[in-house]
């Protein structure tokens, strides 16, 4: 049996460890509470090239980075990325150090924990309806909030008055 310890003392291969720094590093759509917008290729390829000078990465070659058609790329490469990330070079080590262990142990964390509230989320979340309203409330004016708040209400009781109209007859 094997424990998230001895997972993480494992060497990982570099496939791994920038899939999972993209993870960690996606950002939280707006649009969508709860979901996660990863870099795509040609973001990571593209910030790279504006930041080291056109034609340093092809987005194709971080694609097959991603999908472990290459195993072990330069150390150039593995510095390129290192920067995109803000990470120490030795993260993308198979051996790793210290330093990078502690790196991957709280990228995995964070994804973990990510993950744990998603799952929390789906389970208790409301209707995706009601979170777009509550979030347009927000945007409204006090007096405009207590107005939609008002016809909220009534929506309420005529729904309740629909309900009682709606009642099959008894049969005698």
């Amino acid at each position: 049996m094997t424990t998230d310890s001895d997972a993480q003392a494992s060497p990982r291969s570099f496939t791994d460890v920038l899939n999972l720094l993209i993870q960690a590093s996606a950002s939280e759509d707006p649009d969508n509470r709860g979901e996660f917008i990863e870099y795509t290729n040609a973001q990571i390829a593209g910030e790279i090239n504006r930041v080291h000078g056109p034609k340093t990465i092809t987005t194709e070659y971080i694609r097959r980075l991603r999908k472990g058609d290459i195993k072990s790329p330069s150390v150039n490469v593995a510095s390129l990325l290192a920067h995109f990330f803000q990470v120490p070079l030795d993260t993308f080590d198979a051996i790793g150090g210290e330093k990078a262990e502690r790196v991957m142990a709280e990228a995995q964390r964070f994804v973990d924990a990510r993950r744990q509230n998603l799952r929390t989320n789906e389970q208790d979340s409301e209707p995706q309806a009601v979170a777009i309203m509550a979030r347009a409330a927000r945007r409204l004016s006090p007096a405009r909030q207590e107005q939609a708040a008002r016809y909220v209400a009534r929506l309420e009781e005529l729904e309740a008055m629909e309900g009682e109209t709606l009642v099959p007859p008894s049969s005698n």
